[in-house]
């Protein structure tokens, strides 16, 4: 069954999933979902965990960035050697 999202084709939106973080597996039961027609709010469910895990993600490796930039910062105002 064709998930209902007519912006987006199944492939692609397999793409999405994958590169968000899902993997195999979870995509596939994403994708049951969508043929067992289980509830709309379980297939919500799965992408904003998904969404939270990938936030997540990101905001640790911003604080690594800015952990870096205020290294840099430091060794060219004269703050480190």
């Amino acid at each position: 069954m064709k998930v209902m999202i007519p912006e987006i084709s199944d492939k692609e939106l397999a793409g999405l999933l994958k590169s968000s973080g899902m993997t195999d597996d979870e995509v596939k039961s994403f994708f049951k979902h969508c043929e067992s027609n289980c509830c709309f709010a379980e297939k919500v469910r799965l992408l904003r965990k998904t969404r939270a895990t990938l936030l997540d993600n990101i905001h640790k490796k911003q604080a690594v960035l800015d952990r870096l930039d205020n290294l840099i910062w430091n060794m060219e105002n004269g703050g480190a050697s």
